[in-house]
């Protein structure tokens, strides 16, 4: 028995040290650089979220360049925005390393973070200087501590309005939630259109509680405190909600359709002409002013400014970011890398910009986004849209993110079936009050309070 119990250990011995061997010996290929030599002929695999995004075909044209440099063949491949999180998931409980690369939604991190590749020996070793760019960008690519991704799309909110409007009427671009209430009843009072449309729609990955949390932040409220117990609810946040619902209910500057509205219903209400201020995600600016995709009298016409604040207070915008990332179980790590590096590249990043500003790029391939301070700052990108990229570095810098964590996607639906219930006519106090019990059960049945 003795002996029997012997050879036992021994064979665990064994087989601890080769899963330790075998571990060290992958983590080798972050430590050192692989030679070009031995990644040429390799393959990686890019999953992609359908759409036609500008940025992502930009990629696909530009990547038989690359493989030309490096001999790495790049092949992407698209899938509905609704089924990318289940593809990611499905991949990485398989293990079976489909996907080398990966983009996500940031709010995805965390449910998705034991399948991703941390990127941190990677970026030490080519020496990545991550303060490129904004904090809250970064933030957003990273969980518990560690690197999983690289920020290599992110949006800002802006406000857009009709310079037309806004010049007929003689007023200025609002910078206090104040002054666009004013601003939009004397909009809606003048013109008959409404003076902004929001966006108070339940679901929708939450898309309502982006304006509101502007509100919120810019009031000093939060959704959490450090404990993670709830707080949305506290007069900070009663007075922010009021407010953002006032838009409706009480000032009725909004459309009543906004209560069915989601962003891209809105987005639309305002390229159609019918109201005078949008507050949303930068990168749409260029379709409001494209004759093919809006009005004749609002292409043209749409100018920017930063995200309105509370009276006395600082303002806030959201950020959202659509990184990319290596999974865990790629077979192509090294080159992976690669191509991760050359799409996160500031040069790659700047010179689409700027070619779609000098409309030397196709159509198809335009994109304005950029997420490095650097470019964000760039003088020729600046003087080419007019400061366009300067206004969104502000913001950038000002910048906040939604909460990161596992639970996120449960505690969004509470709030946004909340905000959306208020929108059409429930009393504020009492709805938050009732949002914030929800999200505290989820939050303890996660395991947050347990001391």
């Amino acid at each position: 028995m003795r002996k029997r119990n012997g050879f036992r250990l021994i064979a665990i011995l064994m087989l601890i040290a080769s899963i330790t061997i075998a571990g060290c010996s992958k983590s080798t290929s972050s430590e050192t650089p692989p030679s070009k030599e031995s990644l040429k002929g390799k393959t990686v695999t890019v999953l992609l979220s359908a759409g036609g995004v500008g940025q992502f075909n930009a990629w696909k044209d530009r990547a038989k360049d690359f493989t030309k440099k490096t001999g790495i063949n790049v092949k992407f491949i698209e899938t509905p925005y609704e089924n990318l999180l289940q593809n990611i998931t499905t991949d990485g409980i398989s293990n079976r390393g489909e996907y080398d690369l990966t983009v996500y939604l940031d709010t995805m991190g965390p449910s998705i973070s034991q399948f991703l590749q941390p990127l941190d020996q990677y970026v030490k070793r080519d020496k990545i200087d991550l303060k490129e760019w904004p904090g809250a960008v970064l933030d957003e690519s990273k969980y518990n501590g560690k690197l999983i991704s690289m920020p290599v799309r992110a949006h800002v909110q802006m406000l857009f309005y009709r310079k037309d409007i806004f010049n007929k009427l003689q007023i200025t671009p609002p910078t206090t939630w104040a002054q666009l209430e004013d601003d939009s009843k004397k909009i809606t009072q003048d013109t008959g259109i409404s003076g902004i449309v929001p966006y108070y729609a339940p679901g929708n990955n939450g898309q309502n509680l982006y304006m509101w949390t502007a509100y919120l932040w810019s009031n000093g409220g939060d959704i959490f405190d450090k404990n993670m117990k709830p707080i949305f609810n506290n007069k900070q946040g009663v007075e922010a909600t009021q407010r953002y619902i006032d838009l409706l209910v009480k000032d009725k500057v909004a459309p009543q359709g906004s209560t069915t509205f989601g962003e891209q219903d809105s987005r639309t209400f305002f390229k159609q002409g019918k109201a005078a201020m949008w507050l949303g995600w930068w990168w749409v600016y260029p379709e409001f002013n494209n004759p093919e995709q809006s009005a004749k009298d609002v292409a043209g016409n749409v100018g920017y400014a930063p995200v309105p604040g509370w009276e006395g207070k600082q303002s806030t915008s959201n950020v959202s970011s659509f990184p990319l990332a290596m999974m865990k179980d790629s077979k192509n790590k090294d080159a992976a890398w690669e191509v991760l590096k050359w799409i996160s590249s500031s040069s790659e990043e700047l010179d689409i910009a700027t070619k779609s500003l000098k409309n030397t790029i196709p159509a198809k391939d335009q994109n304005l986004v950029v997420t490095q301070m650097t470019n964000l700052r760039n003088k020729q990108l600046n003087d080419l849209s007019g400061g366009f990229f300067n206004v969104a570095a502000d913001n950038f810098a000002n910048g906040r993110h939604l909460p990161l964590i596992k639970e996120w996607p449960q505690v969004s639906d509470a709030i946004s079936s909340a905000i959306s219930k208020m929108s059409t006519g429930q009393p504020v106090e009492p709805t938050l009050n009732e949002a914030a019990k929800q999200v505290e059960q989820i939050m303890k049945a996660a395991g947050y309070y347990k001391k």
